[in-house]
């Protein structure tokens, strides 16, 4: 009764399921979701009574799903009869298999509590927090048989999945395929060839991150190309005493991070070495959040957006923690960008969505003319803004003729901010 449809050899490996991760990456048209839309039909005609998560990082209603093509998949290949197809997802009526479609980062609870989940698919799984993926890890895992399947077209270097399997020696028990359009078993029109090889010829660096998999490059309006590092794990060492700056952006809407950073300044270099970030966070639940994240933070003053003075009276009154709010004002931006890259910047590998906004963040670009301008962009800024706020004093303080200064008063003053968690000269 079920046959297997226009499988190309590299989905072989899924339907032999020797693997837990198999991971499918590459450009645009490589026909990878149709595939694995397949596959997923043909498996559930295997197994009875489990679930199938379909999954992205976020998906507000089942139009941002995978549930339109599974549909329409079951309909080509003629396997509508077996399918009760309905808004709240699909069921095979022969194996009593459920299709159950959801945003990972806003229902991590009713992930964790969904029984007998067999075979995962992360569509856009480039999109994916690494706060997702450890949540999904040990549930999906714990289930006899299961399988992780992962389609993205790369973006960046840093994103959880791509470095996990692609930048580094993946884990074992992984498959993983990058897939191209000439891989595509299903036809594609003379428009899709025509436009890659225009682009090819005007923009070759967009070329090869849209049709051959490659991930983005820095362009010219990135506010920090080139002026910021990675740290080396192996060899890096925090030295002692150094005096750690510590700064938070609020979110403002569950779509909104609250992102935390400390940092340290040593002679012209500056180091960011842990960052609180996560969306949806309740104000009740922040204060822990960063102080579990942020090392040292009871020790010293948070300095944060004072555009929610509410927000900052809670954790001050409430929660206890030391916090301020900065003096924001016009070009507060501009001269936090100017003072940050005054410095050489390193940035450890565990602060990744830090290093993403490093790579984002960007000025506007005129649209008639392609000309950068001064104004930023509104986003990629979340770990950012935190990190400005954590270096506004220093920045304000850093214009001061301390030669005037008589060195006995100097040295009490250094001695008075340092006992108040604030910068010394």
């Amino acid at each position: 009764m079920i046959q297997e449809h226009n499988i190309p050899d590299w989905m072989i490996p899924l339907y032999e399921g020797n693997h837990t991760y198999y991971i499918l990456y590459g450009g645009r048209g490589g026909g990878k979701s149709f595939c694995v839309a397949d596959y997923l039909i043909i498996s559930s005609f295997k197994v009875k009574n489990v679930a199938f998560l379909c999954c992205r990082e976020l998906q507000d209603s089942l139009k941002d799903s995978v549930h339109f093509l599974l549909s329409k998949r079951i309909e080509s290949m003629g396997y509508k009869e077996y399918f009760k197809i309905t808004r709240e997802g699909i069921l095979n009526l022969k194996t009593g298999v459920r299709f159950l479609f959801t945003g990972l980062w806003q229902n991590t609870e009713s992930i964790k509590s969904i029984p007998d989940i067999r075979y995962v698919w992360i569509e856009e799984a480039a999109q994916i927090s690494k706060d997702s993926w450890d949540m999904l890890v040990p549930t999906v895992t714990r289930n006899e048989g299961c399988q992780i399947v992962c389609t993205f077209n790369p973006e960046h270097e840093t994103d959880i999945i791509y470095k996990t399997f692609v930048g580094q020696e993946p884990p074992p028990d992984s498959y993983i395929q990058k897939v191209l359009y000439c891989n595509n078993p299903f036809p594609m029109g003379d428009k899709f060839f025509e436009l890659m090889d225009h682009t090819k010829k005007t923009c070759y660096e967009d070329y090869l991150h849209i049709y051959e998999g490659e991930c983005k490059k820095g362009s010219d309006a990135q506010v920090f190309k080139g002026r910021f590092n990675i740290i080396d794990e192996k060899t890096y060492k925090e030295p002692e005493n150094v005096h750690p700056y510590y700064g938070l952006d609020f979110g403002f809407s569950p779509e909104h991070p609250t992102a935390g950073i400390r940092c340290y300044i040593q002679g012209d270099n500056l180091y960011i070495t842990h960052e609180a970030y996560a969306k949806g966070m309740l104000l009740k639940d922040t204060a822990e959040f960063l102080k579990n994240n942020l090392p040292g933070l009871q020790y010293y003053t948070i300095y944060a957006d004072s555009a929610r003075p509410d927000n900052i009276t809670h954790l001050k009154k409430v929660d206890k923690l030391r916090i301020k709010g900065v003096e924001k004002g016009k070009g507060s931006v501009e001269d936090g960008i100017d003072h940050l890259k005054s410095f050489n910047i390193f940035i450890h590998p565990r602060c990744i969505e830090t290093l993403k906004e490093f790579k984002l963040y960007s000025y506007k670009v005129d649209a008639r003319s392609g000309d950068i301008m001064r104004d930023v962009e509104k986003k990629h800024d979340h770990c950012i803004d935190a990190l400005r706020y954590a270096l506004e004093r220093c920045m304000k303080r850093k214009g001061a003729d301390w030669s005037k200064v008589k060195s006995e008063n100097l040295q009490a003053l250094n001695q008075h901010w340092l006992n108040s968690g604030r910068a010394r000269v």
